[in-house]
């Protein structure tokens, strides 16, 4: 009888409703059982004459099983807070990752692997071949695998010791978010913010059994009442329990420190890339990015500051004029976005609230995929009536000529505070040695705030939220396309994972494209033209304080990683690169660092991927801006130089193609 466990079943898309906590250990056991059996097998099959179908494709659909389920089970954690499916669930991942180790550390398949890449027949491969072929030797040796064994059981104690501190940063940060609440009963103290953001407030009062407004922790409510509150002491109060999250200061000092936790974990880093030949963790971590060394990123980062500092000087020395006119004489950090905000209405002629209205996310979705079609030749249609894992979650379909290509689950609404917009892969793509094509599959979390009696409209910053994830899946979408090998943008580094996102940004800084997509959410109307060119103003005023912040964030994150055994602390490299960086010196006196989930995310030194990628994604829009914002041939020509090839070539030679030029002087 076939096995009832849904996990176990043969499904395309999962059965997340059918899943329970007793599920999730067996099926995870059934898994590796039967992968141990099939990789002896494909061992024994290979050892003297490999071949790709039979070793590369044959561990791909093995690998595959497990990842995907681990995936769908990280999926269903996230709604569920049952103790029995956390426990089941921590169960699961550990087995699952204990194989996946298990794999890695396997001498005689990494000795297949190797024999394939010396073979004759690997020598005609194409780029993609040899690319996917070079990365799956360089995860054996990233792992360890030509270490002593003493050593490689010391390195496997790393890993551990590594994954447990992310996990309890994160989980520590995440308790500091739920701490700190302030309860509003006085509507007075909430002058200048907007109905949007006082409806949301009221809302979560009310779910707390609570009168008048609850103000939490999480990036939006944060950033609107920074730019919003008049209440100084407000914004004061708000900016020093959101920037001493998880440290020694601030309202909950102590109670949720991530700074011992954030010390280990870059202690253990250090030791993770000594033992593997590295002279730190920089240079380990580069092995899968564009950029190879600790030097070319703080070259390119410094490049980044110093083309900045005019900008810096002339917003610096605007706000300041501004303060003096408000009667602030010593400014605060808590009031540099309330200022900001002033001068982006001042010199654009226009308010970000009443822009929204333009912009309902139902619309502008729809939109959206109208503008993916008319420039990439690719249909989205939404399903119905799927298996889903909560409430509100929604499902379409991407297809091509009446092939379906793929899926992408959408979570529109934030699910509890705390969480930031991501999109993570469900399925890559790659072709089965029975050239079955298999489709993909990703997850967009765009986090917007919502109430269930108001429709959800955009502002500026959301609808770069919802086309920058959307442009991760829609990489997803395309990578591969026409080649047969496993690719996703799981496959390429991070630098290269987050170009899309920032690319698809661009649309939302062309009046023409903001015309495209508005639709007055009462009328109907489109936002006059002159409407959209003062909101790209707007939105393009007063921008180097996130710009600064990234940067000093990214400067932070190589240093703190590369400089270990210096004898700073966590605080003084902090501090160190936010001097260097010179606009944000306030930032000093709170802990940044301790809230920078980044870092125990997958980003760990990679947070100047987001700068990299803004560059290399600037350049190549520069062609649409010429051709036509609109123009299918362009879009066509993106697709097929830019995203189809994934990692069988550099994101740079890729952009290079597309323009003709090279990106740096396209700039």
């Amino acid at each position: 009888m076939p096995d009832p466990n849904p996990l176990l079943q043969d499904y395309h898309l999962p059965p997340f409703s059918a899943i329970r906590a007793e599920h999730l250990v067996p099926a995870i056991d059934a898994i590796v059982l039967h992968s141990r059996d099939e990789v002896a097998r494909i061992i024994a099959s290979q050892r003297h004459h490999p071949n790709w179908d039979d070793l590369m494709l044959a561990m791909e659909a093995v690998t595959s099983r497990i990842d995907e389920v681990l995936t769908v089970i990280y999926i269903l954690d996230i709604a569920n807070t049952d103790p029995k499916w956390l426990e089941a669930s921590a169960q699961a991942t550990f087995r699952a990752s204990a194989f996946t180790q298990e794999l890695t550390s396997n001498q005689r398949l990494y000795d297949c692997y190797k024999a394939l890449a010396a073979s004759s027949p690997a020598a005609l491969f194409d780029a993609s071949r040899q690319s996917l072929l070079k990365r799956t030797l360089q995860k054996f040796r990233l792992a360890g695998i030509e270490l002593e064994p003493a050593v490689q059981k010391t390195l496997v104690t790393l890993d551990h010791k590594i994954a447990g501190l992310q996990q309890l940063f994160l989980a520590r940060l995440e308790q500091a978010n739920n701490a700190w609440r302030k309860h509003v009963t006085d509507e007075s103290r909430l002058q200048g913010l907007t109905p949007t953001l006082k409806a949301r407030m009221a809302q979560k009062a009310r779910a707390a059994n609570l009168q008048g407004w609850l103000i939490t922790l999480n990036e939006e409510i944060y950033r609107e009442c920074m730019a919003y509150a008049q209440d100084r002491a407000l914004r004061e109060e708000i900016f020093v329990a959101y920037n001493t999250r998880a440290s020694d200061l601030g309202p909950h000092a102590g109670q949720f420190d991530n700074g011992p936790f954030l010390q280990m974990l870059r202690v253990s880093r250090h030791q993770k890339a000594t033992l593997l030949g590295y002279a730190n963790f920089v240079q380990l971590a580069l092995e899968l990015q564009m950029l190879e060394t600790a030097d070319q990123v703080l070259d390119f980062i410094r490049d980044q500051v110093s083309a900045s500092r005019t900008d810096f000087a002339n917003d610096k020395q605007v706000l300041e004029a501004l303060g003096h006119e408000l009667g602030l004489a010593s400014l605060q950090p808590w009031d540099f976005a309330f200022l900001a905000q002033i001068i982006r209405q001042r010199t654009s002629g226009v308010c970000e609230d009443d822009l929204r209205v333009y912009f309902p996310l139902e619309n502008t979705l729809s939109q959206l995929f109208a503008l993916v079609k008319q420039l990439f030749g690719i249909e989205i249609s939404e399903l119905y009536g799927f298996d889903a894992w909560a409430s509100g979650v929604r499902l379409f379909q991407v297809s091509e000529h009446g092939e379906v290509l793929g899926q992408i689950f959408f979570v529109p609404f934030r699910q509890k505070d705390g969480d930031y917009p991501y999109a993570i892969s469900l399925k890559n793509r790659w072709t089965t040695a029975e050239s079955r094509r298999v489709q993909t599959m990703a997850v967009l979390f765009t986090q917007f705030e919502g109430t269930p009696d108001e429709p959800c409209l955009l502002g500026h910053r959301q609808l770069k939220i919802l086309f920058h994830e959307f442009g991760h899946c829609f990489q997803h979408m395309m990578m591969g396309l026409g080649y047969r090998t496993k690719m996703g943008v799981d496959d390429v580094g991070m630098d290269s994972a987050e170009f899309c996102g920032q690319f698809f940004e661009r649309w939302c800084d062309s009046p023409e494209c903001l015309v495209w997509l508005s639709s007055h959410h009462e009328t109907s109307g489109n936002l006059p033209e002159t409407s959209a060119r003062q909101q790209v103003a707007y939105a393009n005023t007063q921008t180097s304080w996130e710009r600064a912040e990234s940067l000093t964030m990214a400067l932070f994150d190589i240093e703190v990683h590369r400089t270990q055994g210096d004898g700073r602390s966590i605080e003084q490299v902090f501090a160190s690169a936010n001097r260097e960086v010179g606009h944000l010196p306030a930032l000093d006196a709170v802990r940044y660092a301790n809230g920078f989930s980044h870092i125990v995310s997958g980003y760990e030194s990679g947070f100047y991927a987001y700068q990299w990628s803004e560059v290399l994604a600037r350049a190549a829009f520069k062609r649409f801006e010429q051709e036509g914002v609109f123009n299918p041939q362009t879009g066509r020509a993106f697709r097929e130089l830019v995203l189809a090839p994934g990692h069988s070539r550099s994101l740079v030679e890729s952009v290079r193609l597309f323009l003709d030029v090279t990106p740096g002087n396209a700039v």
